[in-house]
């Protein structure tokens, strides 16, 4: 069973040329590094090498029990219990793949990141595939989120092709993010218990969520997300 892929596509490339100049090279360099998996603590998560700017990182759980909410995964903790996780093969540069296997959320997820080099630390994808394990039976949700900690604007539009991301910020300058569920991605059935329970939305492959936090809070992002998700099945009960 699939789960979900999707990518998302940072900055519009633009090619540097080339010279013989040191700092030119040293500009070069710092550009073509600004951009990586430079979240270390998470799962899997991007960031600029730039202070207060730009973020991302990636929330999943299992749809089989309520209990997975209070579960979601997010940063590396002893206590999730996953079988595997980080990467085994990354170049420290422009590319990244690792498996995470979830036994207990029951799903295994492959993550793939690839950057190109151009202006402003270029453009940069990365898909998410995957597949619920046995034991899973109703599917797995993905969260992929961005955050703003510093100065800047971002905006969000949500359509049943994808969701869209634009935004600029002073040392950025403007960005566009796309999230494209693969065409092979299935909507999670819903729990047999909630079919005829009214309110319930009807799955779907992709939907949005914006929210307006502190600057402070935004590396709390799970936590966010978590309480947000408890209090609407709340008012859903």
């Amino acid at each position: 069973m699939q789960l979900l892929g999707f990518v998302v596509a940072v900055l519009a490339a633009s090619s540097l040329a080339a010279s013989n100049d040191i700092g030119d090279i040293q500009r070069k360099l710092d550009s073509d590094l600004q951009w990586g998996t430079y979240r270390p603590n998470l799962y899997f998560g991007t960031r600029p090498r730039l202070p207060s700017s730009l973020l991302s990182g990636l929330i999943w759980f299992g749809l089989d029990n309520q209990r997975n909410w209070q579960n979601t995964r997010h940063s590396c903790e002893l206590g999730d219990n996953l079988l595997e996780y980080g990467y085994s093969r990354h170049n420290g540069r422009d590319f990244g793949e690792q498996l995470m296997v979830d036994q207990d959320q029951g799903v295994e997820i492959k993550s793939e990141f690839i950057k190109v080099p151009g202006e402003r630390g270029g453009s940069w994808a990365v898909r998410f595939s995957g597949r619920t394990l046995e034991e899973n039976v109703q599917g797995v949700s993905l969260a992929y989120y961005f955050g703003l900690e510093g100065n800047g604007t971002m905006a969000l539009e949500v359509s049943k092709r994808m969701a869209k991301i634009t935004g600029e910020t002073p040392d950025l300058g403007p960005f566009r993010i796309r999230i494209v569920p693969a065409k092979h991605n299935q909507s999670p059935p819903l729990h047999p218990a909630l079919q005829k329970t009214k309110g319930i939305p009807e799955a779907v492959k992709i939907a949005g969520i914006a929210m307006d936090v502190p600057k402070k809070n935004v590396w709390r992002a799970r936590d966010l997300f978590q309480e947000k998700l408890i209090k609407h099945a709340q008012q859903q009960a």
